[in-house]
């Protein structure tokens, strides 16, 4: 499993006891074992389940992992042969995420470390600037959790809460203590209510009416119906169903971005303290979405604040904190959703950035607040969970054909443009095509060497500090050369 490179040669101390290398080579073995004592004992189905859990290479991508909320034995484990390899199974993988963790904690301690003269004067043409590792201790920390989804300090580092059997997200754990369930279609409810709505009514001003007669009525959106997610609060004038489809695209979204863009939302100091099982995450507000029930409502009721809205599919409207989507003719787009969703978190994931009322990329730098939403654009979903970029997804084809035909614009003029002058620029839609390319180079290319830069560039732009010639520094190559890395990576 193909991790960021030179990681471990970054950590300032506490080197874990065995690589990673190792780690994989011990549980490879493991697996070996489990699978012949399963060809003896003829217990196919498990060995099945076996053999589909290691994540397959991913060659120019960046994986995000699905993480359960309990660690369930499968129906299939039903002897006592299947079920001292089952356990033995989850032991191979509990000892690779115990020696995963340490690795997590030891890149996470990288911040410590400033780099020395000679690596700044010689940078290693192969490997990531020196400086924190904080995308790659995630990344470890959520390996962790695949291989053990109970591990107690992975889980709370993350944000998670335990009750009962389950991890829930605090929000979840709030209100299952106060009673509450959560279905699909009718999002969090007290339990009689919500047995009530399950039963064929609906909540509609004070009083209960049948679901036939509130689906027939025309909704404003100030009557929306409300929804609440586990950190979303949706007013939706669409039918339940498709409202319940917007909000788990918004949760998965929110997985996603944690594992890619996590470190943009946590000083590397307090992640480090986190992982050590010394910090705290604050409580944070749900976030806010509206749903309305066609284009027509939706544009009716933006028109007044973005004239051009009748050209969007989904907006993200930052002086009320509000992402905007309409359900005409099923539901919102999943890329829309996602693009969307990504703006939301990264504008409001940091009290101290939302103190500080900047507008991102105001002055320079504004092409990268689009690339970090285009990025989610390329999303797939897959059995371990999803992957995210690639030259063949989202808009790689068409930034590659704008290098392919010399029309990109070079990063000395991109990188000075800010919010008002990208938006008004000539080639505007080439821009958007570009800067899925350029979320693509610095996220995945070379394994990776700019995705800890890129992502402390984003936290320069969206606090305001940034100038043309940041990315460079943070990147340690000067823009031309940069450009050159590019060009020969889309080709």
């Amino acid at each position: 499993m193909a991790l960021l490179p030179a990681v471990a040669s970054a950590a300032p101390r506490g080197e874990p006891a065995k690589s990673l290398a190792k780690l994989d080579a011990e549980y490879a073995a493991a697996e070996k074992d489990l699978l012949r004592r399963c060809e003896i004992d003829g217990n196919g189905d498990v060995a099945a389940i076996i053999k589909a859990w290691p994540v397959p290479p991913v060659e120019g991508r960046q994986i995000a992992l699905a993480i359960p909320s309990s660690l369930e034995t499968p129906v299939c484990v039903d002897s006592d042969a299947e079920r001292s390899i089952w356990s033995n199974f989850l032991a191979a993988r509990r000892a690779r995420a115990a020696g995963t963790f340490e690795h997590a904690l030891w890149a996470a301690a990288a911040h410590e470390r400033l780099p020395t003269r000679a690596e700044l004067a010689r940078p290693d043409p192969e490997s990531p600037p020196p400086g924190p590792q904080s995308c790659a201790a995630i990344r470890l920390l959520f390996l962790t959790l695949r291989d053990d989804p109970d591990h107690a300090r992975a889980r709370a580092a993350a944000g998670w809460v335990r009750r009962g059997d389950r991890w829930e997200w605090p929000a979840a754990a709030r209100r299952l203590d106060k009673a509450e369930d959560y279905d699909p279609r009718f999002g969090w409810m007290p339990k009689g209510k919500l047995a009530r709505h399950r039963d064929g009514e609906r909540s509609l001003r004070g009083r209960w009416v049948k679901a036939a007669d509130d689906d027939a009525a025309l909704r404003e959106v100030k009557h929306g119906r409300q929804f609440d997610a586990d950190h979303w609060e949706i007013v939706s004038t669409a039918p339940p169903p498709v409202t319940g489809d917007l909000a788990a695209e918004l949760e998965s979204a929110r997985l996603v971005w944690l594992q890619v863009f996590g470190g943009f939302a946590v000083e590397p100091a307090d992640l480090e303290t986190r992982l050590a099982g010394r910090g705290r995450i604050a409580p944070q507000t749900p976030h806010s979405a509206i749903l309305c029930g066609s284009r027509a409502q939706y544009a009716d009721e933006l028109r007044k604040l973005e004239p051009r809205i009748d050209i969007t599919a989904g907006i993200y409207w930052q002086p009320t904190a509000t992402i905007w989507f309409f359900a005409d003719p099923a539901g919102p787009q999943a890329v829309t959703v996602r693009h969307e969703a990504f703006h939301q978190l990264f504008a409001e994931c940091r009290p101290d950035f939302t103190r500080l009322k900047a507008e991102p990329g105001r002055r320079s730098g504004f092409w990268a607040v689009e690339a970090a939403a285009i990025y989610a654009e390329s999303m797939q979903k897959t059995d371990f969970g999803w992957t995210l970029g690639g030259r063949d997804t989202g808009r790689g084809p068409a930034a590659r054909e704008l290098v392919v035909a010399d029309e990109h614009v070079p990063f000395a003029e991109l990188t000075a443009l800010g919010r008002e002058a990208f938006q008004a620029h000539e080639r505007i839609a080439d821009l958007y095509d570009q800067c899925g390319g350029l979320a693509d180079f610095f996220m995945n290319a070379h394994g990776g060497r700019y995705r800890e830069s890129f992502v402390e560039y984003l936290v320069r732009v969206y606090s305001g500090t940034t100038d043309p010639d940041t990315l460079a520094r943070l990147c340690r190559r000067s823009l031309a050369e940069l450009d050159a890395e590019y060009r020969a990576s889309m080709r």
